[in-house]
C-alpha cells in the first residue's frame, strides 16, 4: 500500500518540486502501482519495466513513472539502482 500522505509530505520537506510537480509525481506512482502493486524490493522496476501495459507507454511517460517510483522508494530507504 502507498503511504501518500507521508510520501507528500516528504516530498515537500526534501525537494525543491512545485506542488504541481508533486502531485504528477504522486499520479505517476498510483499509475505504476496500477500496473503492477507497488513494492518495496529493489527489483520492483524490473518487473515492473516488463509489463505489457507498461511497454505500451510514450518514452517520456514511462521515465516519469520510473522517476516518481524511484523516489517512492528513496523515501522508503529502499536502495535504487
Amino acid at each position: 500500500m502507498i503511504d501518500i500522505a507521508q510520501f507528500k509530505t516528504w516530498l515537500e520537506e526534501n525537494t525543491s518540486y512545485s506542488g504541481a510537480v508533486i502531485s504528477d509525481t504522486i499520479s505517476r506512482l498510483k499509475r505504476a502501482d496500477s500496473i503492477l502493486e507497488l513494492s518495496e524490493e529493489e527489483v520492483y522496476l524490473f518487473y515492473l519495466e516488463r509489463k505489457p501495459e507498461f511497454k505500451a507507454l510514450s518514452m517520456s511517460v514511462k521515465s516519469q513513472i520510473k522517476k516518481a517510483v524511484r523516489l517512492y522508494l528513496t523515501y522508503k530507504n529502499v536502495p535504487v539502482e
